[in-house]
């Protein structure tokens, strides 16, 4: 079965439109970025400075509703300006059954510290009620399936590098059930909480902050409502265990088989940079997220899915791109394929 990428949000460090993300990860130039201090007013934590990506602005679409929205988590509304972007392209209607499938390791974690510093500082009955929704680590799913009337389930994958991918393959598996439509995104955001004392995210990459969201759809529900088939599809899906660099590069070209060509991009996300140096193919080729972007936590495998997605938006004719998560032991690969234009 066909999966149809029917629409592709992205709210990144640098970032404006999926141009600009190829251009990032595949140019010389660093992301523009700073020194931050990051504060835990009212407990025992020490500021902290780290150089960071720019910060994300949010840049909700104007037909989309604020009310209700002033206080709400940064990182939850950097996945439904996403979300928003990438269903707004797949003109889908304002009422549509569809699941939500979001990756993120930091949804809710500076509200959920600041309950507890409030309880300890005052009274656990004094604490603000509104805190206890905006600290929810579903925050983002919940937000861009209520905000956009999306009535299917929603799901949210947190981890490593993997989980972003795993909101790939648990919305392919979704459509393949039947559903018609789904969501897949993940998002990030930078706390005094989701930053180490001793020193940057792992392998040196900056934290960085963002959001990027995929429209999935099947290709026949999509064509049986006079969509274009032009968009990039979804091919290989899959996770597997890996005993070595040598397993695993012999499970990654296992997964499109032999024959197939080879990938004109490969986007992988993973914590540890000597994996992604030692992968085989022509220098250059591969393309290393947190090393070019920063680090996202869990969204990480999400957006190399998007930005292999953007890869195969911009070819001019066919092209395909692969994009790669990596754990200890664990990975998991997307091939994205767009056979003709639109």
């Amino acid at each position: 079965m066909d999966i149809d990428v029917c629409g592709l949000g992205l709210r990144l460090p640098g970032v404006t439109g999926p141009a600009d993300l190829v251009r990032q990860l595949t140019g010389a130039a660093p992301v523009p970025g700073g020194v931050r201090t990051l504060a835990a007013p009212g407990t025992d934590l020490a500021p902290v400075s780290r150089w960071t990506p720019v910060p994300v602005q949010v840049r909700l679409p104007d037909r989309l509703p604020t009310r209700g929205l002033r206080n709400w988590p940064h990182e939850s509304l950097l996945a439904l300006a996403a979300a928003a972007e990438a269903t707004a392209a797949a003109r889908w209607p304002g009422e549509a059954s569809g699941a939500v499938l979001w990756a993120s390791s930091t949804a809710g974690l500076a509200e959920y510290a600041a309950i507890c510093t409030d309880a300890a500082l005052l009274d656990p009955g004094l604490t603000s009620p509104v805190r206890a929704p905006l600290s929810a680590f579903n925050g983002p799913a919940s937000t861009v399936s209520i905000r956009l009337g999306l009535t299917g389930p929603t799901e949210t994958v947190i981890g490593g590098v993997t989980a972003g991918m795993s909101a790939v393959l648990e919305a392919v598996r979704f459509l393949r059930a039947g559903a018609g439509r789904a969501v897949a995104g993940g998002s990030a955001s930078i706390s005094r909480w989701s930053v180490p004392d001793g020193g940057g995210a792992p392998a040196g990459a900056p934290p960085a902050e963002g959001a990027a969201c995929l429209a999935l759809e099947r290709r026949d529900r999509a064509a049986g409502r006079g969509r274009a088939t032009g968009a990039p599809l979804l091919r290989a899906v899959r996770r597997f265990g890996f005993t070595g660099p040598d397993d695993l590069a012999t499970r990654l070209a296992a997964v499109a088989g032999p024959q197939a060509a080879a990938p004109a991009v490969t986007v992988v996300s993973a914590a540890d940079p000597a994996i992604v140096d030692a992968l085989p193919g022509p220098a250059g080729r591969a393309y290393h997220l947190e090393r070019r972007l920063g680090d996202f936590g869990a969204a990480g495998g999400l957006l190399a899915v998007a930005a292999a997605v953007a890869a195969c938006g911009g070819a001019d004719g066919p092209a395909t791109a692969r994009a790669v998560a990596i754990e200890p032991g664990t990975a998991a690969v997307v091939e994205v394929a767009r056979a003709h234009e639109e």
